[in-house]
């Protein structure tokens, strides 16, 4: 997968116009901000699109042949949050936090066949669907601070990277292999991003300055996973670092105008 991610950033940039603001220190290099920011959710979309519908061949594309059946699972609900960040990334930068809660909630609902696998008790399905929605509609009111869902994500981000088995344990869900605990953990990627990003934006960023940081951290974050991760994994660290290099160009491009 990150081979098609690689082709269509190039793509991208061989097609962008011709203009004074692609150009940099008198030439032109790469993306100008608002190309960035389209191939960027594009990407990002095609990637957790093409995990969610097919998890064990996603994983193949990385090198990882022999993912279990945990691993597999788990790198669907993975893919799914990258859905949920390609949503944020695409909504109206104006109401990306309150549509935020809508989207996380729609996202939780369609990984119902995930938690089933999981043995996630239902209770809590329940209580963050509930929870996303009220947020949601009540910050695209005004009601409530966006701060509240930027936690959302945020804390929940830091549990899923970070904190796989008391996670696990706290929502009395199955326990997972080493492959299916890494899969968590890269949805806990998706949420941090998605907390950068509304976050920059809640506190006057513009968009190619938010989609820049939020990139910053996912490359850094890919890097992280590359390094510690992979080689327990038996996972070659080609199609991560690939990841990592995207996320330099797009954020390169977002901040260099």
């Amino acid at each position: 997968m990150y081979k098609v991610l690689l082709v269509l950033a190039s793509a991208a940039a061989l097609k962008r116009p011709s203009h004074a603001a692609l150009k940099v220190r008198g030439g032109e290099l790469g993306l100008n901000a608002d190309t960035a920011i389209s191939v960027g959710t594009g990407i990002t979309a095609l990637s957790g699109l093409y995990g969610f519908m097919d998890p064990a061949g996603n994983l193949e594309k990385y090198g990882l042949t022999k993912a279990d059946a945990s691993g597999v699972n788990m790198a669907r609900w993975s893919s799914a949050w990258q859905c949920v960040l390609a949503a944020i990334f695409a909504a109206d930068p104006e109401k990306a936090v309150g549509l935020s809660g809508y989207i996380a909630a729609a996202n939780i609902v369609a990984l119902e066949p995930v938690r089933e696998v999981m043995g996630c008790p239902k209770a809590s399905q329940y209580a963050w669907i509930a929870i996303c929605t009220a947020l949601g509609y009540k910050t695209l009111s005004g009601d409530v601070s966006p701060w509240a869902l930027i936690a959302v994500y945020g804390l929940n981000g830091i549990q899923q990277h970070f904190m796989q088995d008391k996670t696990l344990e706290m929502y009395g869900c199955k326990k997972q292999s080493a492959l299916g605990k890494s899969m968590m953990g890269v949805a806990g990627n998706s949420m941090l991003m998605s907390a950068v990003y509304l976050g920059a934006l809640t506190q006057g960023k513009s968009q190619a300055e938010a989609f820049a940081y939020a990139w910053i951290l996912g490359g850094g974050l890919a890097l992280k996973w590359a390094f510690t991760e992979a080689d327990g994994l038996n996972c070659p660290k080609s199609g991560v670092l690939g990841w990592a290099v995207v996320s330099a160009a797009v954020a390169y491009s977002c901040l260099k105008e």
